[in-house]
């Protein structure tokens, strides 16, 4: 299957835009992880994120899809 299929068909199941920003607490929910989970992979450079300022960051859906798709690897 085609990623881009795939990233469609699991936003649409889950419930988000692929082009849309997310905050960090609504992607763990989507991912059923917690947030210190997210920051972890985040500081780890696991997982793709836009910095919306000092504190602030956000993920975009194809990202969520993405980790949904392929997981995050290494997570010690």
């Amino acid at each position: 299957m085609d990623d881009n299929v795939m990233r469609e068909a699991i936003a649409k199941e889950y419930g988000f835009s692929l082009f849309r920003q997310y905050e960090e607490k609504q992607v763990a929910h989507i991912l059923s992880k917690d947030i210190s989970t997210l920051k972890r992979w985040r500081k780890k450079g696991k997982v793709k994120f836009v910095r919306m300022g000092d504190r602030e960051v956000a993920y975009l859906g194809i990202n969520i899809a993405d980790m949904l798709i392929k997981g995050v690897k290494d997570d010690g």
